[in-house]
């Protein structure tokens, strides 16, 4: 499945001109419908959007073609119920495929680089997480990446005789009860050791606990502060009957909670800043904060495509060609060097990624693209 590490990879693949395609496509579960496959993608690839006409450009499709036809041939049957990302360059020796989450979306792009907005959305929607199970004398790691969980560690605790031990009288009870309280609790520390390492590994991870409900809480105060921060919820099972797909089942929704807040904290956050403030609302006004270097983080819708312009050599984003060369626009190159992009809002992002800002994808963000800034947009450019 996609990491953070592949889209760096794709974003280093770069080219001149528009000879980058990206294609994203939907592959059926059912076998029997996999033979329309190599039909559906290339009618994807003859209307990619950013493609231009004439004979050079035919040239690129076809090849483009030839190689999703050999990943369909190959990987389709592993790829069944979906998406798969194919990115091919002849020029620069691209040929990559991802298998992505279903309900990606089906798109082709024709760009001078990898069209990588669904292949962050996918990261965002679908993250990779820990699940840490707990009782007072055992704990089980499990890593969730894609379809895949795996059983990462599992700790024992020292052994614990039963917390009845030794009757309802006298010190005896009273101090058997005490060591078991020490135990245990040395054994909550263990596994939140345990879990920070795994964290350190795998930095910005989130991570979910299940077990008792009297348990979790207690080992969530074992816990250190930037473990916390990473906290996505809980879950109750019995240890005695879990298994790794119950485990998945329970902790899923807990990530798509978190996930979903997420994404509504950050257009929350815009909606409440006032004009004029640290917010940016609308293409226009992102554009400008591009051109600032000023967003910190970025609400983006996860399909539209917004045609627009480029510079070549400034890398300046407009609407328009006359937007490149007006007052403040940071371009002084003119229509000589400006290029027609097929998704501003993949230029906005990848931007917006090089200066360390966030991007959220959201079902609606305000004006169709907003972002939170570092500070207010300086008039003028």
């Amino acid at each position: 499945m996609v990491s953070y590490a592949d889209v760096e990879k794709l974003l280093a693949s770069q080219h001149d001109e528009p000879r980058v395609l990206s294609l994203y496509l939907e592959v059926p579960l059912d076998h029997q419908e996999l033979r329309v496959l190599p039909a559906r993608a290339s009618d994807l690839i003859t209307a990619a959007s950013g493609a231009p006409r004439g004979p050079d450009a035919e040239r690129v499709l076809a090849h483009a073609r030839q190689e999703v036809r050999h990943f369909l041939d190959s990987r389709a049957r592993t790829w069944a119920g979906h998406c798969a990302g194919i990115f091919v360059c002849g020029q620069e020796g691209l040929a990559e495929a991802i298998k992505l989450p279903a309900g990606t979306g089906e798109r082709a792009v024709l760009a001078t680089r990898p069209h990588v907005r669904p292949l962050l959305a996918a990261l965002q929607r679908h993250p990779a997480y820990w699940v840490v199970v707990v009782n007072r004398r055992h704990a089980w790691l499990f890593s969730v990446s894609g379809d895949q969980i795996g059983l990462v560690a599992q700790p024992t605790g020292p052994g614990l005789r039963s917390a009845g031990y030794g009757g309802w009288y006298g010190l005896e009870s009273y101090g058997t009860n005490e060591r078991i309280a020490g135990l245990a609790h040395q054994h909550f520390e263990d596994t939140a050791e345990m879990l920070g390492r795994a964290i350190r590994r795998a930095p910005g991870e989130m991570f979910v606990v299940g077990g008792h409900v009297a348990t979790i809480p207690r080992f969530l105060a074992a816990l250190g502060h930037d473990e916390r921060k990473l906290f996505a919820g809980s879950f109750a099972v019995d240890t005695a009957t879990m298994t790794p797909g119950k485990i998945r089942a329970l902790a899923d929704p807990v990530i798509r909670t978190r996930v979903d807040r997420t994404e509504r904290a950050v257009v929350d956050e815009i909606r409440r800043q006032p004009p004029g403030g640290l917010a940016a609302v609308g293409m226009p006004q992102c554009l400008a904060a591009v051109r600032q270097h000023s967003i910190r983080a970025l609400a983006v819708p996860g399909q539209a495509l917004v045609p627009g312009y480029a510079c070549r050599a400034c890398g300046a984003l407009g609407m328009t060609r006359a937007e490149l060369k007006a007052f403040g626009s940071g371009c002084e190159h003119g229509d000589s060097r400006a290029i027609a992009v097929p998704d501003l809002v993949e230029e906005v992002v990848v931007v917006t990624i090089a200066d360390g800002g966030m991007v959220e994808a959201v079902a609606a963000p305000p004006d169709g693209i907003a972002a939170l800034l570092r500070f207010p947009l300086m008039p003028g450019g």
